[in-house]
């Protein structure tokens, strides 16, 4: 990464603190290999179906049916961005909940994999990098604290651009228990970054109703108003459910705090039971936005994943 945060928003540094680098109009969902990844989820219901092969897939790139061949996972390791709000609505019982969530979840990782936390509330913060280092981590987590108001599309561009040209599967998880107060970005913005990496995205929220006071700070204004309001599961789940469907991930929902835990172990869980497809292009342009269809010739499931990419590469002749 060469670039820092700061210069790849430009303008909004006054309310988001940043210091990641970010080359997310370098970063393309083809990487820097003619061959292209799509991260695949089936599952029967709630379930991840196991056991299907690339023969059982039927990918069309730009409306064209490509020749798929299956990547092991288990022979990529895993970098795990971890996104957490600590807005003032996360003070309490639930960020007690969410901390003991995150480090189970930290715990459940292979020796291999790695780990990067990023928190939001007003401003976003880097408080670890990608590390391979539980310690770290542990300690970042121990940083944790609740106030503010929620930076949510902010932070979701900034854990984005934490996707490194390496040949990993990058999970974003992204916690967050309320709607966005306080961001600069918008949502389209945020959807354009996505379309250019092979991130998956999974979100998580909380199914419980709750009434509190917050802060909103708008562009216009730059002062924090005191807000007092009742958010709904909708509303929590409108962005997310977006650009969890843009990048082929899921918006699961804990019921109540207690429930985070196991929410954040599922999202482990599910991720690690994708299929990891593979493919050179043939047939279709070198260059462009390129839509992506992926479902089973036979078996029965349903098939999850991101909606295309951005072609960078020319494809083998």
């Amino acid at each position: 990464m060469t670039r820092t945060a700061s210069r790849a928003i430009a303008g909004v540094t006054a309310c988001i603190t940043i210091t990641i680098g970010i080359t997310l109009s370098a970063q393309r969902f083809t990487s820097h290999a003619v061959a292209v990844r799509v991260d695949v989820l089936v599952t029967d219901g709630k379930t991840p179906v196991p056991g299907l092969t690339a023969a059982d897939f039927e990918v069309r790139d730009a409306g064209v049916v490509q020749n798929v061949k299956q990547i092991d996972i288990e022979q990529l390791p895993l970098n795990l961005v971890l996104t957490v709000d600590t807005s003032q609505s996360v003070e309490g019982t639930r960020m007690t909940a969410l901390l003991d969530a995150a480090r189970r979840l930290v715990g459940a990782l292979r020796e291999p994999d790695r780990v990067a936390l990023l928190s939001f509330s007003t401003r976003v913060r880097l408080l670890s990098p990608l590390t391979p280092s539980r310690p770290q981590i542990t300690a970042a987590l121990n940083q944790l604290s609740a106030s503010g108001a929620t930076s949510l599309r902010d932070a979701v561009f900034s854990a984005l651009a934490l996707r490194e040209d390496d040949p990993g599967r990058t999970l974003l998880l992204v916690f967050s228990d309320g709607n966005d107060t306080s961001s600069w970005l918008t949502t389209p913005k945020v959807m354009e970054a996505a379309r250019r990496t092979d991130a998956v995205v999974y979100a998580v929220g909380i199914r419980q109703q709750a009434q509190f006071t917050g802060y909103s700070v708008t562009p216009l204004s730059r002062e924090p108003t005191v807000v007092t309001r009742t958010q709904t599961v909708e509303e929590m789940g409108e962005f997310l459910r977006k650009v969890t469907e843009e990048t082929g991930g899921r918006a699961l929902f804990a019921s109540t705090d207690a429930d985070l835990r196991g929410t954040f172990a599922r999202t482990l869980d599910e991720f690690r039971n994708r299929y990891v497809l593979s493919y050179t292009p043939t047939g279709v342009a070198a260059t462009g936005w390129h839509t992506l269809n992926v479902k089973l010739k036979s078996k029965r499931g349903k098939v999850t994943a991101r909606r295309g990419y951005f072609a960078d590469l020319p494809p083998s002749r």
